[in-house]
């Protein structure tokens, strides 16, 4: 008994190719509908095929048309207006599928904008301000020229944030974007909305980043020690740190007032009576800056006031909205007059950023060590109520000197040499700072009068090795033939060596000095040589936060550009786009079944792949690697106000080839094109008792193992040898079976052959040969005695009879009227007497 296959049962799957792949509004194109099965193209009719649209207003169908194959349909369509529609496909054996299909634009006309801001990720200690570009860009999102003049409106809400430089920008006709500045105010996120007439309102963020917190302001009193008979003065110095102690830009003004308070307070409560004279007690570190200082003095008689040897006053800063850490110093009430001299110096270093500008660095200082004699209570006779104690006391400049200062960084920090003028004991030390910061400390070198000393300092600022040349456009999209500008500048990556990009999650752990920080050195940005654009060199200035310049390029595509600045190097890449024709595209059916006839199409599409008119006839040639695969056209045209063309594919045999297009002006494309022959596997089966004069059928059945859906219409010949036919199917039926009934009453073998072939793939035969049952035996006369008698008589008689008249009839010319009176002859049954007769003879003889 014949099983089908299982696989011969599966539900039959639609596959489909769209022609052009890419529809442009108001034209008409063909949708081929074949069925598939592991991606290969089955040669199987679909009838009574269904093909409805979601939405009429962007899709219509239009007629459905049946392939000369046989077992394709060409749905013809009308793509109405832009937009997205479902294609509904159903038939009887098939599991229905919905196709999603998409209607491009035709508009070159400016629908849309686009914009960008650059950077969008802003560190604490880098450049305070950044561009906004907006641009005008087609509904397929490409870069188009203005037509006329088109004022676009720009706004933030976040104006605690960032603040706008212009809030319209206006793009002038023939130019496509127009750009303008932003400053940053305080740190946060902040968006920037852009919008136009007639077109759709876009919004872009940027993320200011913030310092680790609580932000604190510090106090540093320098010296520590003073002396309220010897005179000498100190710096009281504020600085903004961050969570982690280090400087940090105030990002408004900070007010603050200083203020001591009195160890002994027994002593003189008046309000006028002040232990410590400022010159400033009211300090404002300003919006941009990190520290603001004052001098004071201890009052020169306090010594006066106390009978302490010494006091430890303890100095405060009282401010609003910040966290606040004073500092204390000590004065001494021995009575030592002022010491003058050449030094020594002492030198105190300072926390500080490096901002690439002059800043506070440190506080040198003259003082020395005495010894002193102190009371130490009431005298007994043989003791005495004085000791020897050893004090430090400052020392005021005899004259003015200069104190040599020498970094062990000079791309970090270079120390202005300090001046003690005379009559003075401090000074504050300024350096010229650069933009990096070393791996490890800074090693002052200081000289004075008893030669080099050095105090170590940690300077805040990026780390050279973890900085990068970058560079990117300021437009969204650039478009060929324009001038476009570009933006360079440095940036500071992860220690794992990657750029940062911060989200929502991640903001409270981000850290907030890593970022785009200002050149570290005067040096000239060059380009290498390119073919889509050249740039003449650019000079940078250290501490430079930017560098602008303005690139054209005159072709389509893709490159990548390498620049170079000083010890920088870095690349950029870069997409040019255009509204006319920039490339074609082939669409065609996957796995092609050798011996058929498919359809493919050529295509104009732009630079992002959007459908494009031709604005001139393009002439296409195309060219296959191998000729006796796949039968084409050599050149195919897209006439002017078109944009594609399709054609027939006759495929021949079976392999895979490489088409390629080629087109002046147009890049090459090439495809590979795969033609499966699949060569179906055939059984055949002789079925029934297999005896002599009985029916037998032959069961022929067609399956693929490459696919999963039975296969039918393919073409059957049969051929038999031994048997009479005496029914066939001349094609396989829907289940993939073709029968034929044969009467075995020839031999004693019946063989049954059965060539399988259409539907696109190879021709194959099978043949079956079966011994037939129960065949007749022939036997030759035996010579006997005839013996005649009453019994058998008659059937001699009557035989010899109707010959004797039979004879007689035909010499006469009757015989030829009589026969053909069929019901005469009919009547007389003389057949089936002559079959009885025949009969009776033979028993006789057999007896």
């Amino acid at each position: 008994m014949f099983v089908i296959p299982i696989n011969a049962q599966t539900t039959a799957e639609f596959g489909y190719q769209l022609h052009p792949e890419k529809l442009l509004e108001n034209t008409v194109g063909t949708l081929q509908i074949f069925v598939t099965s592991n991606e290969m193209m089955v040669p199987k009719a679909i009838n009574d095929l269904k093909v409805i649209s979601s939405d009429n207003s962007i899709i219509q169908v239009i007629d459905i048309q049946e392939n000369n194959n046989g077992y394709t349909k060409n749905v013809q369509i009308k793509a109405i207006k832009p937009g997205i529609a479902n294609i509904a496909l159903a038939a009887p054996g098939f599991s229905s599928k919905e196709i999603t299909l998409e209607v491009f634009n035709n508009n070159n006309y400016p629908t849309q904008i686009l914009m960008k801001i650059t950077p969008d990720d802003f560190p604490i200690d880098g450049p305070r301000f950044g561009y906004v570009t907006v641009e005008l860009a087609t509904t397929g999102g490409l870069p188009t020229i203005a037509p006329e003049d088109i004022t676009i409106h720009i706004e933030t809400p976040n104006k605690e944030t960032i603040s706008l430089k212009n809030q319209e920008l206006l793009i002038k006709k023939g130019e496509y974007f127009a750009t303008t500045e932003f400053n940053l105010v305080n740190s946060g996120d902040a968006i920037i909305f852009a919008s136009a007439e007639n077109m759709k309102k876009i919004s872009e963020f940027v993320h200011i980043r913030k310092p680790t917190e609580p932000l604190q302001v510090q106090l540093f009193v320098i010296p520590e020690r003073y002396s309220s008979y010897s005179g000498g003065a100190g710096y009281a110095i504020v600085e903004l740190l961050d969570g982690e102690g280090a400087p940090v830009k105030a990002e408004e003004d900070i007010h603050m007032k200083l203020g001591v308070e009195n160890p002994d307070v027994s002593v003189n409560t008046s309000n006028d009576f002040e232990e410590i004279q400022f010159s400033n007690k009211e300090l404002i570190i300003r919006k941009g800056t990190y520290s603001a200082y004052t001098t004071f003095t201890p009052r020169p008689n306090l010594g006066e006031f106390t009978t302490d040897s010494e006091q430890t006053f303890n100095m405060f800063i009282s401010t609003n909205d910040y966290l606040t850490n004073g500092d204390s110093f000590t004065v001494s009430h021995d009575e030592v007059g002022a010491l003058e001299g050449e030094g020594p110096s002492s030198t105190t270093v300072l926390p500080f950023l490096t901002t690439g500008e002059k800043e506070i660095i440190a506080v040198t200082y003259f003082e020395t060590e005495i010894e002193v004699s102190r009371k130490t209570g009431e005298s007994t006779i043989g003791t005495t109520d004085r000791e020897r104690v050893t004090v430090t006391v400052p020392v005021t400049a005899k004259q003015d000197y200069e104190i040599n200062f020498a970094s062990s960084e000079s791309d970090t920090v270079k120390p202005i040499n300090p001046i003690m003028k005379k009559g003075e004991n401090v000074e504050l030390v300024f350096g010229n700072t650069g933009t990096i910061a070393p791996d490890d400390s800074v090693v002052f070198y200081i000289t004075d009068n008893e030669g080099v000393k050095t105090v170590t300092g940690t300077p805040i600022g990026p780390i050279k090795d973890d900085i990068n040349l970058t560079a990117e456009p300021l437009v969204p999209m650039i478009l060929v033939g324009s001038e476009f500008p570009v933006i360079v500048y440095l940036l500071e990556a992860e220690e794992n060596g990657e750029t940062t990009t911060t989200t929502e999650e991640d903001t409270e752990d981000e850290n907030g000095r890593i970022g785009i920080t200002p050149f570290i050195e005067d040096s000239v940005l060059t380009l290498s040589a390119n073919d889509f654009v050249e740039a003449e060199p650019e000079i940078i200035k250290q501490n430079q936060p930017y560098i602008l310049l303005n690139l054209l390029t005159k072709e389509v595509g893709d490159t990548e550009l390498f620049f170079q600045a000083g010890q920088f190097e870095g690349n950029m890449a870069m997409t040019s786009h255009t509204t006319d024709p920039a490339e074609m595209h082939l669409s065609f059916a996957k796995n092609l079944l050798a011996n058929t006839e498919s359809l493919a199409t050529i295509q104009l599409l732009d630079s992002v792949g959007n459908p494009v008119y031709a604005k001139e006839e393009t002439l296409i040639k195309i060219v296959s690697n191998d000729e006796s695969v796949l039968k084409i056209p050599d050149e195919v045209t897209i006439k002017k106000g078109e944009y594609f063309n399709t054609f027939k594919l006759e495929s021949q045999n079976e392999g895979k080839i490489e088409l390629a297009l080629l087109s002046e002006d147009l890049p090459l494309s090439k495809y590979d094109i795969n033609i499966v022959d699949v060569s179906p596997v055939i059984s055949l089966d002789l079925l029934g008792g297999l005896n002599w004069n009985e029916r037998v059928e032959a069961k022929l059945s067609v399956t693929i193992p490459e696919i999963e859906t039975s296969l039918d219409g393919f073409n059957v010949v049969w051929t038999v040898d031994g048997g009479e036919i005496l029914q066939m199917d001349d094609t396989t039926s829907s289940n993939g079976i073709a029968i034929m009934n044969i009467l075995a009453n020839d031999k004693d073998t019946v063989t049954v052959t059965a060539t399988v072939s259409g539907n696109g793939l190879s021709s194959s035969t099978i043949s079956k040969t079966v011994q037939i049952l129960n065949m007749p035996i022939a036997e030759a006369p035996a010579e006997q005695d005839f013996i005649i008698n009453s019994s058998n008589m008659i059937y001699i008689i009557i035989p010899v009879a109707i010959g004797v008249a039979l004879f007689v009839l035909k010499r006469t010319e009757r015989l030829q009227g009589i026969t053909e009176k069929t019901d005469i002859v009919d009547k007389l049954n003389i057949g089936e007497k002559f079959d009885e007769i025949r009969e009776k003879i033979s028993s006789i003889r057999n007896r």
